[in-house]
């Protein structure tokens, strides 16, 4: 697992950083899928998160592979959060990762229980219901010179976490 200091839900980055989530880490067709389970056989799971949070949040990316496959599932990772800095994402691919991201949103909004907890968490958090219009509008108005700079911002040096056996990664007696 690698993770990244993130920002808060009030930062103008939050709608941005939730995009990028999307596009890297959620589902079949994401990047990290695409790229390292399908293509290059790494990863059992793969996938990304960034946890909506008052405060400074986390952007992580994780896969679970083989042992042998320790050095270079870092290297993949780390390349693919890297490559948002370094080459700008195409409209197409952005707006794939926009229709996604605002139809899953949409989908959690289907009954009056889903509505209440969602409208309940944004009151909790200080946002407001208002928030729910201004989220999606936040998304929608993400160009792909603005995920670029996101991801320049926050997705530098990661701390990476290792779970496995003693001799992958790195502990002794």
């Amino acid at each position: 697992m690698l993770g990244y200091l993130a920002s808060a839900v009030k930062s103008e980055d939050y709608a941005t950083l939730k995009l990028l989530n999307t596009y890297l880490g959620n589902g079949l067709s994401s990047r990290l899928f695409v790229e390292l389970r399908e293509k290059r056989g790494l990863a059992y799971d793969v996938s990304a998160f960034y946890p909506t949070r008052q405060s400074a949040s986390t952007f992580a990316v994780y896969m679970g592979t083989a042992p042998e496959n320790t050095a270079i599932a870092i290297a993949g990772l780390r390349g693919e959060v890297e490559r948002l800095g370094t080459t700008t994402l195409t409209t197409q691919e952005l707006q794939t990762a926009k229709n996604k991201l605002l139809g899953q949103y949409a989908l959690g909004k289907q009954t009056n229980a889903q509505l209440s907890q969602i409208y309940g968490w944004y009151e909790t958090l200080g946002l407001g219901i208002e928030f729910d219009n201004q989220f999606q509008q936040d998304v929608a108005a993400v160009t792909p010179d603005m995920a670029q700079a996101v991801a320049n911002r926050y997705f530098s040096e990661p701390y990476v976490s290792l779970v496995g056996p003693a001799e992958v990664v790195g502990v002794t007696g």
